[in-house]
C-alpha cells in the first residue's frame, strides 16, 4: 500500500476547515468529519488512487470525499500518496496555483 503524504499547505487547511466546522456545527461533527476524510484517504485512495482521472489543467485528482464537506486534491506513484490540498468541496479551483502547495 502506498505512504500518504500531505503537504503542510493541506494540512493547515484542514486544520483550519475542521475549526470553522467545529464553531459552527460543534467539536463532535468536525471529527467524525475528519475521521471520515482519513479514512476514505487511507482506505480507500491510497489504495486505489485511479479513481478519478487528474483535473486537466492542474494535473492533480479532485477528489470529493463522501459525507463530508472535503474535496482533496493529489497525485500519486507506486510508493506515495501526496495530498496537496483540502478545500471545502464548493470551492472554486478556477485560479488555484497547482504548484502553490508548500512541503
Amino acid at each position: 500500500m502506498r505512504a500518504v503524504r500531505f503537504s503542510l499547505t493541506a494540512r493547515d487547511q484542514l486544520q483550519e476547515l475542521l475549526l470553522q466546522g467545529a464553531a459552527r456545527f460543534g467539536a463532535k461533527v468536525a471529527l467524525e468529519k475528519r475521521d471520515l476524510l482519513q479514512q476514505a484517504i487511507e482506505l480507500h485512495l491510497a489504495r486505489h488512487p485511479r479513481t478519478k482521472r487528474p483535473h486537466r489543467r492542474l494535473k492533480l485528482v479532485v477528489y470529493p470525499v463522501t459525507d463530508t464537506p472535503f474535496v482533496v486534491l493529489y497525485d500519486y506513484d507506486d510508493a506515495e500518496l501526496r495530498i496537496h490540498f483540502v478545500f471545502r468541496r464548493r470551492a472554486s479551483l478556477r485560479n488555484l496555483d497547482p504548484r502553490s502547495a508548500e512541503w
